[in-house]
């Protein structure tokens, strides 16, 4: 094996290392890169390289200016929201007892109960059925075990819509739970998250608000603290459009304090969750120049560039159907074209993903959830041209 040059690398490391680049109409989706990053956190990030620095000072810094923005008592930048829900669970089980950080993750065995909605099932490859915590398994990492609430979902996915009831009856049955996980979205039949942290806040129970893919709008950044939130972790490298592998964490001070106690520098379960000076820096960077942005002509782009790829996708004899899913199907603001392969075809949706797949250019999409005729396309983060050339493609295949 040949390795390839530096100089190669630094012009392209992608070809350089033989890995296939593609546009990306996932738009967010962690295994396709997550985001592009811009130019002055970019630079920010080059001269953080130059110089050495006390992490502790920084991240007290970077946590002052995450609270201006926030409306938290502080903050905290570590490896992705994952993490930040790891060492958030950590510091609701701990406090700032040094002993008890040593425990995890085995204070009361591991068994530290979090009240939250059912999660999805899934079965192995022996057709045993297992939860499917998805991105839960970050806070049951910290020792925890959940408590499910909700019926089940026909489909066997997570539980959308709970009552007060199951809340009030999940914290009579655990007195010792000490957090309820909530999903930054949920839909408008479902209870409000200010019924759920008065619940929770009248049984000493905090709230742990996953926020990940909650930006935009702007205001998810302060909404959740305002309304009572303990607690809020943010992807860094989605909608703030900062390092991949960045999050925020927006708390109370407790909370913020007790992270800072077992998260890199120093030891504790959350020195998995480091992050280079580079990436604080850059993740500021990001952040600020997210929150400089005008949010209505962000969400006017967004829908234009959407707009731009609908409008040329009629007459397909392929497709039974094109519309503009808003908001998407977690009730979010973020605008996406359905296109729905016409079961006449004999083809689904999975055809269609890998016919863009395996094109030139390479076009990564996703399926959607409910229909295994539709393929989700989000052009937020592309190129005008890049919004063409998937309309083009997508002429070829089913025109």
């Amino acid at each position: 094996m040949t390795l390839p040059t530096l100089e190669q690398l630094e012009q392209d490391p992608y070809a350089a290392l033989g890995v296939r680049k593609f546009i990306n109409a996932t738009c967010h989706h962690t295994n396709m890169g997550g985001t592009l990053i811009p130019e002055t956190t970019l630079k920010a990030m080059r001269t953080a390289a130059n110089n050495f620095v006390d992490l502790r000072e920084l991240q007290k810094a970077t946590g002052r200016i995450i609270a201006e923005v926030t409306h938290a008592d502080d903050g905290y930048i570590v490896s992705g929201c994952a993490a930040g829900l790891m060492v958030s669970a950590a510091a609701i089980i701990t406090g700032t007892d040094e002993a008890l950080i040593e425990q995890l993750p085995y204070v009361q065995g591991g068994q530290v109960p979090c009240i939250a909605k059912r999660f999805a099932r899934a079965k192995n490859y022996k057709g045993e059925e297992y939860v499917n915590h998805g991105y839960a398994m970050a806070v049951k990492t910290a020792g925890v075990k959940f408590v499910e609430i909700g019926e089940p979902d026909p489909e066997d996915r997570p539980t959308k819509v709970v009552t007060a009831e199951e809340y009030e009856q999940a914290f009579i049955d655990n007195p010792d739970a000490k957090m309820v996980y909530w999903v930054g979205y949920a839909p408008p039949e479902d209870i409000t998250l200010e019924d759920v942290m008065d619940i929770a806040h009248a049984y000493g129970a905090r709230v742990i608000i996953d926020a990940s893919n909650c930006l935009p709008p702007r205001e998810n950044l302060y909404r959740f603290i305002d309304l009572g939130a303990d607690v809020v972790c943010f992807s860094g490298g989605k909608g703030i459009q900062g390092p991949q592998g960045s999050g925020i964490i927006a708390g109370s001070q407790d909370i913020i304090d007790s992270i800072a106690m077992q998260s890199a520098p120093s030891h504790g379960i959350g020195r998995v969750a480091k992050v280079s000076k580079e990436e604080v820096v850059g993740q500021i960077a990001s952040f600020i120049w997210w929150v400089e942005q005008d949010d209505e002509e962000r969400m006017t782009e967004h829908h234009r560039k959407t707009g731009m790829l609908h409008n040329s996708l009629s007459g397909l004899a392929k497709m039974s159907d094109s519309y503009i899913e808003f908001p998407d199907e977690d009730n979010r603001p973020m605008p996406n074209v359905h296109v729905k392969v016409d079961p006449a075809t004999g083809k689904d949706a999975e055809w269609l993903i890998g016919e863009l797949r395996d094109g030139d250019p390479a076009i990564s999409v996703v399926g959607h959830a409910r229909d295994p005729q539709i393929v989700r396309i989000d052009v937020r983060l592309l190129e005008d041209e890049e919004v063409a050339e998937i309309s083009r493609r997508l002429h070829e295949i089913l025109g």
